[in-house]
Formats: C-alpha cells, structure tokens, sequence
C-alpha cells in the first residue's frame, strides 16, 4: 500500500489494518477450537503441526502425542502403502478439495478402530512454507443410513421382482414405463424389454383412449398426490381384464413431479363375482320390489364366498333416528320381525355412523348396551361382521352376516363383503325409491278418488261472501291462526259454512300447496269409520281386499278437517288423540308405525263442552282440539250479509244453468232479509237454487210460498206477516199474467212457479185474488 503525503492518515491506516488482522485471528483460533470437524495441519512431508480439539477427541491421542505424528499414522494399514504418493501428487498440484469427493475413505483411532470419514483439504501458503489444512469429518451415521437405504432398497427390489399377483412399475413424468416386475409381465403380458420406454397408455381400452383417461389420469394424480382407478384393461394378447390401480406421484425436493409409481391388480374374478351377485339380485327384484327378497338374494349369492348362519338389513330412518333391523327370514324373521336399533348401542350403528366395518369375533367379549345384539345372540350366533352401506357418498343403513362360531370373521371377510356392499346399497337404494314411488302413486290414486268425490259433492262455495262486522271479525281470526301448526275448532250452526272457513285457513298456511282432506264424521258408519281415519291393510278384515290409506296418511303434510267431529265414537277419540300428539298411526291389520304430519282443523254444531260433562266426550280431547276456537256466526246475526249473498248465490247458479237473470224485486228482497233462515247460508243457497230452476225470465222469482208453508208448520204468527203475503200476491198476479191467466198445464202458473194446480188456486182464495187482478 503506497503511503500517503500525511502521517496521520497513514497511522490510521495501519490501526485499522492491525485491528482487522486482530478480528480475523479472533476468528480463526474460536473456529479451530469449535469446530465439529476434526482439523489438522500438517507440512509437506506430511507431519501433523497442528491440531484442534475435535481431532483430539476423533482420534483419541493428547496433544503432546498427536503433534509431530505423520498423517500415514492415522490411516489404515491397508491404505499407507499409497498415501505418499497422494500427498506428492496434491504437493505438486494443490488444490482445494472439498469434502464428499466420492470417495471411500477411512480413519484409525489410537484404540486400533476404523471409521469412515470425509476430507476436504485447503492448502495454503505461509512465511515458512506450504502447509495443508485437513477437513475431517465423522461419518459413520451417514454411512450407516445410507447402507440401511441400500439394504432396504435391495429388499424392496426383491420384494417387487418376487411379488407376481401386483404389476408394479415406475412411469417417467409424461406417463412411459421406466420399470418393469414379473407381476407386470403376468398381468399385462409383455416382458421387461418388449415395454420399458412405452407409455402405458397401451394399457387402455379404446373408449378410454377416445377419454383421454390415460393423460387425465396423470393430471389427477400429480395434483392431488394419489389417484385411485379401476376398469377395464388391455393385456398385450388384446384380451380384457378388471384392473383395480393405485397411481402416485413421486416429488423432488422442490415438489415438481419426477414420475409417478404404479401399482396394479387383475381382480377380474372378482368383478365377475359381483356382476353374478348383482344378476341374481336384479332377477329378484324384477318380480318383487321387497327388501326382504333383495336380502334373500345377495344372502344366497354371497354364500359361498362368505358362509353365514344369519343375514341382516338395515336401514336408517332419518325420522326416528333408529336403524331398523330386518332378518332373511327363518326364526329371526318369526321372533323379531322388523327391529329398531339405536346407533350409539349397537355394532350396526358403529359401521353406520363411522361408515367403518365392524367386525366382532366373540359376542361375549363385545361392550354394546341391552339390545345391541340380542337378536342375534338369541338365535346362537357368537362372532358377526357389518360393513356400511354408502349411496352416493350417503349411508343408508348397513349389511351384516353373523355365524354360530366364534372368530368366523376377519378383515378380510369384511373387506370382500365391502365390495359387495357398495353393489348392494345401489340395489338396496331403488328397491326403497320403487316401493316408496309405488306408495307415492297408491296415494295419488287414493288422494285423485278422494277429490273426484269432493267434487261431485253438494258443495259450490267459491269464496266467503260477506262484509258483516261479525263476519269480518271472524276473518280476522283466520288471518291470525293460518300461518301456525295451531289445532283450529270451528263451532257453528249448521249451515253456517264451518268447512268454508276450514278451507281458508288452509289456502293461507304453508301448507296450501298440500292437500287439504275431508271427513264428516257423521256421514260414515261407526264400524267404517276407523278404517276411514287409520287405513287398513289387505286382509285386516272381511271385506278388506286391498291395502287402504287412511284420511290421516292421506293428509300427511297438509291439512285434515273433520267436520261434526262430535259424532265421533268414544273407542276411537283415544286414537285420534295419541295420532295427534305422536304424530303417529297404525293401519288397520299392520304392525308397521306410520309417522304422519298433520294439521287438524276440527268442526261441530254441537256443545262439546256440555257433552265432556256428560261423558259422551273425552275431557283430553277436547282441550286438545280446542288450541284455537272459532265461532262461525249464524245468517240471522249477518243480516246486512243476506243481499250480497242473495246476489252472489242468484249469479253462480244462473250462470252455471245458462240462464240470465237480471233483477231480483224488491219485494222478494226484502222478504228474503227478514227471514229467520234457521237452516242458515246452507238454507240460503238451496232456496234460491230453485228460484233460478224456476225462473223463466230476467226477473228472478223466488217461491215465497215455501216459506210461508214453513212458518206455518214452525211458526204461527209468522202466518200474518204483511210483507210476506204482498210479496207472495204480486209475484203469483206477474206470473199470472205472463201466462195469460192460464193456470193448469205444462206452461200454466202454476207449474211457473213450482206448485200443484189445486194449490195455487188455494192461494189465489186466500191472498184475495181475482180473475179481474190479472187479466185486463
């Protein structure tokens, strides 16, 4: 460094210079002292001028002896003869030689004992000549892994070239076989050197080929790490066979895929097994749609792969969170017939709720709760096994068989009753979807005969007519209750459109789009009418030729009203009441529980609560059907409601008898208003459905006369009601003169308005009226 023209900064220069060679000394001493590597430092002839305390420690010598001692002297025996003719070649050429050379290099202790080593060696150049700094460095544990990896690769090699049911092969990236086992040229019929290089994509079949299964494949299994496969495959004689294949993806350090590993296996016999067992279930489910054959078969088919004593189906029910149990027949179809398990009790459950098999090879030693085997421990079986049956990623319920022998099951019996399972549950699953199609259809066919009765019944209102504050208040209590679950009974005269209301509280609740179902508990025979409520099943009794649905089935979902539900007998209110709080029934003849959902809207013209006083009523079901009453008000308190209705009722039967009737008189209005109507809207409707049959004209002509005749035999004093007979005497004088004053014959007066001809004259007698009133 050339100085510079001050002093200063030349002193400074040196400083900092002495200061660095300082730190640089620092540093090299702490390193040779701590470093994990033996270090040694030795001259050209090779002699040890030394040595930190790692290589005390390596090679097992003091200071004192290490130092002096020639490198040869810590080299085996067996490798001195050429150590110094290594050394005058690195004296003549040296180099850097860093550590993990390839080379096979050994150390000697003082104690005589070899161990493997790396050397990097570094000379460098010093005031009193070159010297060489050695790197030494243990490496018997690596060399101890790397023989286990070898060791262990050997055995997996061997294991590969000996295993002949598996072809298993590596690919390159892009899918061409890098290796080849015996396994291989067994399954796939081509030897070592007829396929190394190919890509395995001559495995295929041409469909998948056109797929591009092959390539997408490879995709698959580099993304998501593992890929399995199965399907049909290609030998080399052309010939097909079912693979079943496990593709993984092999990874560098970076993660990028260097290939992928190939396992495969012929497991034709057993597809063929399975198409056997699924023919023989398909066959048996063609005939019949039941469970229970579908169960006989798959017990029958699988028999001679996995013997049993005893098979078992069950299914789950989402609704009773119960897996029922149902036996192939023999005693534990007598004993038990169909049994509900619960899924926390119960190796069913286990294999249902883990989706795992179970298998129990001694019933005695199982710890399941009171129920979980008993059915099967009653009928001798001591070891079972259950495996889960999967739908489309769904469990649906399981499959078991059991033995009379302890241990008849292991793994392998469950995995081969897996296979089976997956079939099964396919089968298992449309059996259930055409039963439940087949009662679906059984009850749109009952539902379709029930309407097509509705409709041919003497009932026509198409909305609630009225604008009375009685009747709107009555509304308002529709509106409330509508929306909920509530039970509704509706109280009211007869005839005061209790179903009406009924209907209205159906059209608004959220059940509208179900069906809203009838029964008029007193219009059925007491004898009929539980099989009308509860259904009956074929056989049930004499007469019960086919399995009926009953009204509660019918309404499941929508809505049940049960009109004059007062009639109802007492043997069956218990029935109804346990429907109604379970949510529950049972058909008539059947064991089977049916779960219904319904909402009960109930009517009557009766005082159920003088008749729970008087036992003709049951206390309990009276409370439960009275969760929200409704009074529906008679005609005689909607006094301002008759003229709208007389209007709509004149209108709707005029239109549906094709006539056209314009005007209604006053006078009959007016009458029709003051009447009591004892029979209410009921009442309404059918009068003036014969006015408009007897109607000839525009001007609607009511037959008063009937009214009166009814006051007659009911009433007395409503015999000298004024505005009746001047009503009564005008209508008869227009009808008259429209005639002509002809009062007998087919288009005489009194065939006009509906009376016999001696009758008519009698009314002209008693309302004073004379052949001069009518005729000009």
């Amino acid at each position: 460094m050339r100085p510079s023209n001050s002093p200063e900064q030349d002193a400074a220069a040196a400083l900092a210079r002495k200061h660095r060679a300082e730190f640089a000394r620092i540093i090299i001493e702490n390193h040779f002292a701590i470093s994990p590597d033996s270090i040694l430092i030795s001259d050209a002839s090779g002699a040890i001028r030394e040595a930190n305390p790692r290589a005390l420690e390596m090679f097992g010598y003091s200071r004192t002896e290490l130092i002096g001692m020639r490198v040869e002297d810590l080299v085996p025996v067996r490798f001195r003869g050429r150590h110094p003719v290594h050394r005058e070649n690195f004296n003549a050429h040296p180099r850097t030689r860093q550590m993990g050379a390839a080379m096979n290099l050994f150390a000697l202790r003082k104690d005589g004992t070899e161990f493997p080593v790396d050397i990097m060696l570094r000379p460098i150049g010093t005031e009193t000549g070159p010297v060489v700094v050695s790197f030494i460095r243990d490496v018997t544990e690596q060399r101890a892994a790397q023989d286990e990896l070898r060791r262990q690769d050997q055995q997996l090699r061997s294991i590969v070239e000996t295993v002949h049911d598996y072809a298993i092969y590596m690919l390159d990236r892009d899918g061409h076989v890098a290796t080849w086992n015996p396994g291989g040229q067994r399954i796939h019929g081509y030897a070592a050197d007829e396929i190394l290089g190919r890509h395995f994509s001559r495995f295929f079949t041409q469909r998948e080929l056109d797929r591009n299964h092959p390539r997408e494949m490879l995709r698959q299994a580099a993304e998501r790490g593992r890929l399995e496969d199965q399907g049909w495959r290609v030998r080399k004689d052309g010939t097909r066979f079912w693979a079943e294949s496990v593709l993984t993806a092999i990874r560098d350090n970076n993660g990028e895929v260097t290939g992928f590993a190939k396992i495969t296996r012929d497991f034709t016999d057993r597809k063929r097994a399975e198409e056997a067992v699924m023919l023989q279930i398909s066959k048996a489910l063609m005939p019949n749609l039941d469970t229970r054959k579908l169960l006989a078969a798959f017990s029958a088919s699988i028999a001679e792969v996995i013997p049993h004593d005893a098979a078992t189906l069950g299914l789950y029910d989402p609704e009773s969170e119960l897996i029922v149990v149902q036996f192939l027949g023999g005693d534990g179809e007598t004993r038990w017939g169909d049994l509900r398990l619960s899924p926390d009790k119960s190796p069913a459950g286990d294999a249902f709720r883990h989706r795992e098999p179970v298998v129990l090879a001694n019933f005695r030693d199982a710890q399941y709760g009171a129920g979980g085997l008993d059915h099967l421990t009653s009928l001798g079986m001591q070891s079972g096994c259950w495996v889960p049956l999967i739908y489309r990623g769904d469990a649906i319920g399981t499959i078991n068989v059991s033995s009379r022998k302890g241990g008849a099951y292991t793994l392998r019996e469950a995995e081969m009753l897996s296979d089976f399972a997956d079939q099964v549950a396919v089968a298992v699953h449309n059996a259930v979807a055409f039963k439940n199609m087949a009662d679906s259809r059984d009850r749109l066919n009952q539902e379709k005969r029930y309407l097509e009765e509705e409709i041919n019944l003497d009932n026509r209102f198409e909305d609630i007519v009225g604008e009375s504050s009685g009747l709107k208040q009555v509304l308002r209590q529709v509106e409330t209750v509508a929306p909920t679950d509530a039970t509704v009974l509706i109280q009211g005269e007869t005839g005061t459109g209790k179903e009406l209301l009924a209907r209205a509280i159906h059209r608004l609740s959220p059940r509208k789009d179900r069906t809203f179902i009838k029964l008029n508990c007193a219009a059925i025979p007491a004898g009929l009418l539980e099989s009308e409520l509860f259904g009956h099943e074929k056989g049930a009794f004499t007469g019960a030729i086919a399995r009926k649905m009953g009204r509660l089935e019918l309404a499941s979902e929508g809505t049940l009203f049960l009109d004059e539900i007062g009639e109802l007998p007492l043997d069956l209110q218990p029935k109804l009441l346990r429907a109604l709080q379970e949510r529950e029934i049972e058909r008539l003849g059947g064991s089977r529980p049916i779960s219904v959902n319904v909402r009960l809207i109930a009517a009557t013209n009766r005082d159920l609560g003088k008749m729970v006083q008087e036992k003709q009523f049951r206390a309990d079901l009276f409370y439960r059907l009275k969760v929200f009453p409704i009074f529906s008000p008679p005609l005689r308190e909607r006094v301002h409601d008759i003229p709208v209705l007389v209007r709509h009722f004149v209108a709707t039967h005029s239109r549906r008898m094709g006539k056209n009737i314009e005007t209604i008189p006053d006078a009959t209005m007016e009458v029709l208003t003051r009447w009591k109507w004892p029979g209410n809207i009921r009442e309404l409707e059918n009068f003036l459905e014969r006015a408009v049959i007897l109607t000839r004209g525009s001007v609607l002509y009511a037959p008063l006369a009937e009214l009166e005749t009814e006051v007659e035999e009911d009433d007395a004093d409503e015999m000298e009601n004024p505005l009746l007979h001047a009503a009564e005497r005008e209508h008869i004088l227009r009808v008259l003169r429209s005639c002509r004053g002809m009062i007998g014959g087919t288009d005489g007066a009194a065939a006009r308005l509906g009376l016999k001809r001696t009758t008519l004259n009698s009314k002209l007698k008693k309302l004073g009226i004379e052949r001069r009133d009518y005729m000009p």
